[in-house]
């Protein structure tokens, strides 16, 4: 069969079935009513670039990182091919390789894990909050206390939701440990607190895959950091490792930030504000609709509907939940056919992730032995790798849509019931 790879990571796919008409169809995300839309401020910056004959790193670049630092409140931002470059610079930046140990999520997207292994280090999978589908902190200070050679924690902010640190905070902070934050789906969101990314970290991991919340017209990411010292070192790493004309101290990769991507992520960045707010509006109209059919959001208690749905946990303000996806919780059973019956209506889904990576085969060898303290099950995340379903939303998406994508779901639930 074909590869399948994580759906932010392959074209939006095609919805519905012969009975749903294009006009009809509901996809994930819809890219080209985003960039007709910006159409004229795209092809404007694009001429500029044509003309200075500059397409790599340069004055653009730059540019667009100083107003994303600026975006996210860092100090410092550095631009690079994608969001799995930025995780590689960062492990790098900060000095972990082979013999190394790094704590995440096993509910993430392979690359989580996957940077760790390419820079030599060993994963080591923890389980997740089934409220916020984040990183589970006290579960991560059980499996930290048994690993010797623990060097960081990667934490994941998923779908839009930064992952709240609770006492990993001290844990790390007392030991040292630099803690790496993968908020790939996050930009734009706030902490319980009302930091930005990147507060609690030492270093922040972005992707602008097209279909983030930012995304370029192709791959490209970035990291940004308030450490001078690692901002200069994650430079260097970017551009093989020269750390001056002609000369190389160490060996990086090339990971440049095109010109043309930096130009178009500093358009579509003036209007982020106003697309996050639209996300939002939109999620909240998902909420409501939903408990008006029953459903429950996924902090309440388990037994308190019998409709067989939840929600996204609410976030109270000065959190801020961005939307990267909607995912909402379905009874493992009905997920399904739920999806099958919305593909019939042209109503695009998609599972994240139908796996933790402590069953991807390419990192089996990396999960501890049986019996060990760091290899104690992962039922929270196994559990959203059988119920976890997004349901489309974007900005140009309108109320209409969502209230029919509710309808067909509470439709096809109420039939299966």
């Amino acid at each position: 069969g074909s590869v399948r790879r994580d759906p932010d990571e392959r074209p939006v796919p095609e919805t519905g079935g012969t009975q749903a008409s294009a006009a009809r169809k509901i996809p994930m995300v819809d890219l080209a009513a985003q960039h007709l839309a910006l159409e004229d401020e795209l092809l404007e910056s694009f001429s500029a670039i044509f003309a200075s004959g500059r397409f790599v790193l340069g004055d653009t670049v730059a540019a667009f990182e100083s107003a994303l630092a600026k975006t996210c409140d860092r100090a410092h931002a550095i631009g690079c091919n994608s969001g799995t470059d930025a995780l590689w610079l960062a492990l790098r930046g900060l000095g972990i390789g082979p013999g190394d140990a790094v704590l995440c999520p096993a509910y993430s997207f392979f690359a989580t894990g996957a940077a760790i292994v390419q820079v030599g280090a060993t994963p080591i999978f923890c389980d997740i909050d089934p409220v916020t589908l984040n990183l589970d902190p006290e579960d991560a200070i059980r499996r930290a206390e048994a690993v010797p050679n623990l060097r960081a924690v990667m934490t994941v902010d998923l779908f839009g939701r930064i992952c709240e640190l609770g006492p990993l905070a001290d844990y790390c902070r007392e030991r040292e440990i630099p803690i790496i934050e993968d908020a790939a789906q996050a930009i734009g969101a706030t902490d319980a607190h009302g930091n930005e990314i990147g507060h609690r970290a030492r270093v922040a991991c972005l992707s602008f895959y097209p279909t983030k919340n930012l995304g370029a017209l192709g791959d490209a990411g970035c990291v940004v950091t308030d450490d001078p010292a690692l901002a200069d070192r994650m430079r260097r790493l970017r551009v093989h490792g020269e750390c001056a004309p002609g000369v190389y101290d160490e060996v990086g990769i090339n990971s440049r930030m095109d010109a043309l991507q930096a130009v178009a992520l500093s358009v579509k960045l003036r209007h982020l504000e106003g697309w996050t707010r639209a996300r939002r509006r939109l999620a909240l109209h998902y909420d409501a609709l939903f408990a008006e059919r029953g459903a429950t959001p996924s902090s309440a208690p388990t037994d308190a509907t019998s409709f067989p749905l939840r929600t996204p946990a609410p976030c109270a303000p000065p959190e801020r939940h961005t939307y990267h996806r909607y995912v909402v919780r379905v009874d493992a059973p009905l997920r399904g056919p739920l999806i099958e019956s919305l593909r019939a209506e042209g109503i695009a889904t998609e599972i994240y992730y139908p796996r933790g990576m402590h069953t991807q085969p390419a990192l089996a060898r990396y999960v501890p032995p049986k019996g060990s303290a760091a290899a104690a099950p992962l039922p929270e995340t196994e559990r959203a790798c059988r119920e976890a379903l997004a349901l489309p939303l974007y900005p140009e998406m309108g109320l209409e849509r969502i209230e029919r994508v509710v309808g067909a779901v509470t439709q096809a639930l109420t039939e299966d019931a």
